[in-house]
């Protein structure tokens, strides 16, 4: 029994060389769970696609010369530019895609911006899309979309004071193409809302041209 424990007792060369052998499996496994996380981490950390969450602060129809436009301001919380300008991108698709209209035009605001109509201007702007489905249609449109975006970060009462960067043709429609969500934002008092439409007011004199330039994003 001595000598047949003996024989079948490893080799001290051996025991070393599967030691080692275990060493680099245990290594290896260790790094793969670890390069997987990061994986992960930086998958969960990248941008959308289509833009962040946003909550609809108010949508106006208008009513000009015979065209129909659509004003949406939306509101999101603290974003960089580039996913300020992705949810416009988005909702104003979705809300192509929803409502017929010659003119739709969605602005982005920070969730601390100013909450009065009048005040949607300047600095108060995050990100503003300009789509025309019919460009010749609508005076100071010669392509279907206008989108910019200001590249600052938003300040504690939700101004931006940053340059204003705008975006090409070719640009939007590549954001466009890459987008897997087509939903429009949130809306906390659809209740309330729904056929709470009023008459057009006196901001259907508005040229789209002209209410750009007043934002200050284009």
């Amino acid at each position: 029994m001595k000598a047949i424990l003996t024989k079948l007792r490893p080799s001290k060369r051996l025991v070393v060389i599967l030691a080692a052998a275990f060493a680099v499996s245990a290594a290896s496994g260790a790094a793969a769970v670890y390069v997987g996380r990061d994986k992960l981490a930086a998958h969960l950390a990248e941008p959308s696609a289509s833009g962040l969450e946003c909550t609809m602060l108010r949508t106006v129809k208008l009513d000009h010369r015979g065209q129909r436009w659509i004003r949406m301001h939306v509101k999101t919380e603290s974003a960089g530019g580039p996913d300020r300008v992705r949810t416009a991108l988005r909702v104003v698709g979705a809300l192509a895609k929803k409502e017929k209209a010659d003119l739709y035009q969605v602005v982005v605001l920070d969730a601390a911006g100013p909450q009065e109509r009048a005040a949607v201007r300047g600095a108060a702007i995050g990100a503003e899309v300009l789509f025309a489905p019919g460009p010749q249609s609508v005076k100071g449109m010669d392509e279907p979309f206008r989108a910019s975006y200001n590249d600052g970060a938003a300040n504690p009462d939700g101004m931006f004071h940053g340059k204003a960067v705008s975006l090409g043709l070719d640009e939007v429609r590549a954001i466009m193409a890459k987008m897997d969500d087509h939903s429009l934002c949130i809306d906390p008092a659809a209740a309330e809302a729904e056929g709470a439409e009023g008459p057009a007011t006196p901001e259907a004199s508005e040229h789209p041209a002209e209410a750009a330039e007043g934002h200050g994003g284009h």
